[in-house]
């Protein structure tokens, strides 16, 4: 998590804010996420967000899910195992 609100921190303070992203902003900004604050980190932290999703992060994908959801479409033949050969050879040669 400390990783994130760096990166988070970094990224406002390489949009415009040079100086520092402030204490407080009015509250109607910080429901839009149009701007950052050291409190909106905080209510984050308090929330139990593990994932920061309040910030603007997205929760890290569920490889469990993803093998079940492709042995649920091998199973009712919407794709076959040969274009998901394909596909990770495709993918992994991209990286």
């Amino acid at each position: 998590m400390k990783e994130k609100i760096e990166q988070y921190i970094k990224t406002w303070e390489g949009r415009c804010y040079s100086n520092g992203i402030p204490d407080e902003v009015p509250s109607r900004l910080t429901e839009l996420n149009k701007a950052p604050s050291y409190r909106q980190i905080a209510i984050a932290i308090m929330k139990n967000d593990n994932h920061l999703e309040t910030l603007g992060f997205s929760r890290p994908k569920c490889l469990a899910y993803d093998n079940i959801k492709r042995a649920e479409l091998i199973q009712r033949k919407v794709i076959k195992v040969v274009q998901l050969r394909l596909f990770k050879l495709m993918y992994t040669r991209k990286q």
